[in-house]
């Protein structure tokens, strides 16, 4: 029997593991003793860690063994800007204590996964791949995996042997080490950076399953490359904690069309003391065409619709209300918004309402793109149970644009002065 929670829970380090000069490996058990969730390969946790004089500060780290139902390992590597890293690194050990939601992610290994796979990790965003080798060790012995990995030399190079092991004991599982700077004496098939040349040429495009993850480079030059080479959008898995926008900045997103002016403004009455009261105010800014104002229940269902979110996304109020936010999120990004969502329904906190954006693709009517911010605010009952949230959404699809358009003037100009 496994144990399930919701909310925090606290788990304590039980040990810590080095897996390279710069990753180390945590080792978590439940405070309490009790058994833990088994997690699906590939899935992460989201911790609010204590880190000294900056409070609690919440981080996601992906679960980088397989279940076992008795602990979760976490290995992270050492940033040397990274508050939580190095905190991790060198002053959490044995018998710290943190705070831990349950495994969540759709970035998984499918229990009956039938087509070949192949992983495609730069850096410490082998992690999740680490989850899902040891999950085919254990229970898809006829699975066809190719195992490709890039680092910048063995000295960093963490879970190598592991990895090694568990292609030496399996039926078709290969492993392909690129090295971009290797040191004398390493060990590796290629020195450089993977291709998707090379991926054309040695791996199945037409029949496998990717799955991809590392940094935003990495993710850049795979995740956009391989659906350009015909992979379809349902085989190309990825896990990426940043704002996705920042993975297709080389897609066409259209300039948004042209509207009709915003409603005149109706005249609000005053309270006695001729100041304009908070509902008035509030009434005010979602009766506005200037920003998108969102609500949906803790289903995703959409309740609230303002005349901003019909400039900006088409709909009407009528055509919005009691649809699934579906209607205005790009299929591929579905999973990944839905498994935030219903993250924050069950934590009661987001961190996209203390003044950070989150900027994603959004969908209009017509089937086009616009570039979206926004802001979240969690509407709460009594006992402090989520029932909906709001958003504030502002279409900045001209803003990317030009950041778009300076990025290439810059990277021209950088080229000419080589």
């Amino acid at each position: 029997m496994t144990e399930t929670w919701t909310g925090w829970r606290p788990f304590t380090i039980a040990e810590k593991r080095p897996e390279s000069s710069i990753i180390t490996s945590f080792i978590l058990r439940p405070a309490d003793g009790l058994p833990i969730q088994r997690h699906r390969p590939g899935q992460h946790l989201t911790f609010l860690f204590p880190v000294t004089g900056k409070g609690e500060i919440q981080r996601n780290y992906t679960i980088s063994c397989d279940a076992n139902g008795e602990y979760y390992r976490i290995s992270v590597k050492r940033e040397p800007q990274g508050t939580v890293s190095r905190w991790l690194h060198d002053e959490a050990g044995p018998g710290t204590t943190i705070k831990v939601m349950p495994p969540s992610g759709s970035f998984v290994l499918p229990d009956d996964q039938k087509r070949p796979v192949v992983f495609l990790s730069g850096g410490v965003g082998q992690t999740p791949m680490v989850a899902m080798a040891e999950a085919i060790a254990d229970r898809h012995p006829d699975l066809k995996a190719e195992y490709v990995h890039c680092a910048i030399n063995g000295a960093v190079h963490a879970f190598r042997q592991h990895i090694a092991e568990i292609a030496r004991h399996q039926k078709d599982f290969r492993t392909t080490v690129f090295y971009s700077k290797p040191e004398p004496g390493d060990v590796f098939n290629h020195e450089g950076h993977l291709t998707m040349e090379w991926l054309r040429e040695n791996t199945p495009l037409e029949e496998a399953d990717y799955f991809v993850c590392g940094p935003l480079p990495f993710l850049r030059a795979f995740v956009p490359g391989l659906l350009k080479a015909g992979v379809p959008h349902d085989r190309v898995h990825y896990e990426f904690f940043g704002p996705v926008e920042d993975l297709f900045e080389d897609e066409n997103i259209p300039a948004p069309a042209s509207v009709a002016p915003p409603p005149a403004a109706k005249e609000y009455r005053r309270s006695d003391s001729a100041e304009i009261a908070d509902a008035d105010i509030g009434l005010a800014l979602i009766g506005s065409a200037s920003d998108a104002v969102v609500a949906s229940d803790r289903d995703g269902t959409i309740i609230l619709w303002n005349p901003g979110a019909e400039r900006i996304f088409g709909f009407t109020e009528k055509e919005a209300l009691g649809q699934s936010l579906d209607i205005i999120i790009p299929e591929q990004f579905r999973g990944r918004h839905w498994e935030g969502y219903n993250q924050t329904v069950a934590s009661g906190q987001s961190r996209y309402g203390a003044g950070d954006l989150l900027a994603v693709p959004g969908l209009k009517k017509d089937g086009s793109r616009n570039s979206i911010e926004f802001t979240i605010v969690l509407l709460k009952d009594k006992d402090g149970k989520v029932e909906a949230m709001a958003s504030v959404i502002r279409d900045v699809t001209k803003n990317f644009q030009a950041m778009k358009a300076l990025k290439a003037e810059l990277a021209q100009a950088k080229e000419k002065s080589v």
